[in-house]
């Protein structure tokens, strides 16, 4: 899957947060599908998200915030993107991998 192009098929046709703060708040509310991690986002904010919210899928991507807000075509770097709604993308198809 090419994640890049899937990032920005959901930000047309889909609804998507960026950053840990909405990433909380949406595993709160019950909202979120998937998170996506960069693979510099610290371990210990995905640990307390995982620990309370041991029912959302999420997954760790090899590029580092600056690349991942590129991919998602963020002028500023992203640590943390919440799907709540995938639109026409292919995102929920990514399989956990965080253990």
């Amino acid at each position: 899957m090419d994640l890049s192009r899937q990032l920005k098929i959901a930000n047309k046709t889909g609804f998507m947060t960026y950053g840990q703060n909405q990433a909380s708040d949406a595993c709160a509310n019950g909202d979120a599908k998937l998170l996506i991690f960069a693979a510099n986002c610290p371990q210990t904010f995905i640990d307390g998200l995982r620990a309370r919210h041991p029912d959302v899928p999420m997954h760790r991507v090899d590029l580092v915030n600056r690349e991942l807000g590129a991919a998602a075509a963020k002028p500023f770097p992203v640590s943390t993107i919440c799907v709540l709604g995938e639109g026409a993308s292919e995102l929920l198809s990514l399989r956990p991998n965080l253990d």
